[in-house]
C-alpha cells in the first residue's frame, strides 16, 4: 500500500477522497479479525434490514457477491491470500502522512449537505458526524465508514 501511495503522491493529485470501512479488518490474529468483522457486518446488516427488504434481489446479490466473499476472505484466508485489509481512520491517517499527504478539512457546509441528503431519504438509524475534519457514516452510535479528503504536502 505504501509504494501504491507513494506512486499516487507523484501523479500530484490537486485532491485524493478516501472513503474506507471504519473496521480494523487487518489484525493478526484469527480471533481479533472475527470479532472486529461480526461487530461491524452486524450493524451493516442491521442497517440493510432498516432500508431494504431481505427478498429484495439487488440485495441478495450485494450480500452474496460482496459481503459474503469480504466476510470469507477476512475469516478464512491468510497471508497473501487475504486480500481484505480495512483499517481504521487513525491508521489510515498515519498511512497517508507518511506517504507526503496532508490532510485536507471537509467543510461545515459538506457536512450539512450530507445530513440533508441522507434526511431526505426518510431512514432512522443513520448519522452522519464530524472527527478531525473527516465525516463518519454511522448506524446509531456504530461507526461504518470514513470519508477523508487529503492533498499533496508541499516541499518548498
Amino acid at each position: 500500500m505504501d509504494n501504491f501511495l507513494a506512486s499516487l503522491w507523484g501523479l500530484l493529485p490537486k485532491v485524493m477522497v478516501v472513503t474506507e470501512q471504519e473496521s480494523n479488518h487487518n489484525g493478526s490474529t484469527l480471533m481479533e479479525r472475527l470479532l472486529e468483522a461480526l461487530y461491524f457486518y452486524a450493524a451493516l446488516f442491521d442497517c440493510l434490514d432498516s432500508t431494504v427488504s431481505r427478498a429484495s434481489m439487488d440485495r441478495i446479490k450485494v450480500e452474496k457477491m460482496l459481503y459474503g466473499e469480504e466476510i470469507k476472505n477476512i475469516i478464512a484466508c491468510e497471508g497473501g491470500e487475504r486480500k481484505e485489509r480495512h483499517e481504521k481512520l487513525e491508521r489510515w491517517i498515519h498511512r497517508l502522512e507518511m506517504a507526503g499527504y496532508e490532510r485536507s478539512q471537509l467543510s461545515c457546509y459538506g457536512l450539512m449537505q450530507a445530513r440533508r441528503l441522507l434526511q431526505s431519504y426518510g431512514f432512522e438509524g443513520y448519522k452522519i458526524k464530524e472527527e478531525n475534519g473527516s465525516f463518519i457514516i454511522c448506524w446509531h452510535d456504530r461507526a461504518l465508514f470514513a470519508v477523508s479528503a487529503w492533498r499533496c504536502r508541499r516541499y518548498d
